[in-house]
């Protein structure tokens, strides 16, 4: 996690530089630059997780269709997709009381799913000892932070500058886990194919 920190932690340096010394509000005003970088993340995350979930089973499908509900979930809050023309007839399934209502359908839906697989219990614990639980509690602690600016809690100047950087930080965190464990099947794919072929070419012909 330290080696991914680097890099993000500049990353926020730098749009910290460009908004306070630069005066570039813009990047962090509303549909600005950080909530299309949002928008961007939740999005990936959603399908690189419904992904790993199709080629995953039992848990691991569990698991991997939870967090690619909760990308979507969050995805919708962020982007105003009424405003999109191609969602001018539907959209209000993505918005106010139709949003909340789908929500709520899909993730019924997921709960029953999880419950009707049993050991409820079993699961959880397996959920917070996974490799990845530490990204996903570093994201649920980003968006506290940001909820705490946008609710000016504190009275801070650029206080919008602070809640979208947390909040783009929370969702790079909550995709970095899928893009990551997409890596590592690719790599072991491409090495059980290499030792097949190696295998292939040392059998000698009869």
């Amino acid at each position: 996690m330290l080696q991914f920190s680097k890099p993000l932690l500049l990353l926020n340096l730098l749009f910290s530089l460009l908004v306070l010394s630069f005066g570039y509000h813009h990047l962090a005003a509303e549909n600005g630059l950080l909530e299309n970088l949002q928008a961007m993340f939740l999005l990936l995350g959603a399908i690189a997780y419904f992904r790993l979930a199709a080629y995953s089973d039992g848990d691991g499908r569990l698991g991997w269709t939870g967090t690619g509900l909760l990308c979507l979930s969050f995805f919708t809050r962020e982007v105003d997709l009424e405003l999109i023309p191609v969602f001018e007839h539907i959209g209000f399934m993505f918005y106010g009381n139709g949003r909340t209502i789908m929500l709520l359908l899909l993730w019924s839906f997921y709960i029953r799913l999880v419950v009707s697989q049993g050991r409820v219990k079993v699961r959880l614990f397996g959920l917070w000892s996974s490799k990845y639980i530490r990204y996903l509690c570093l994201c649920f602690l980003l968006l506290v932070i940001g909820a705490i600016f946008d609710g000016k809690l504190f009275v801070v100047k650029y206080a919008v500058l602070f809640e979208e950087l947390a909040e783009t930080n929370a969702y790079l965190y909550l995709l970095f886990p899928a893009l990551n464990e997409l890596c590592v099947r690719h790599r072991q794919s491409l090495d059980s194919t290499d030792i097949l072929t190696i295998e292939g070419e040392e059998t000698p012909l009869l």
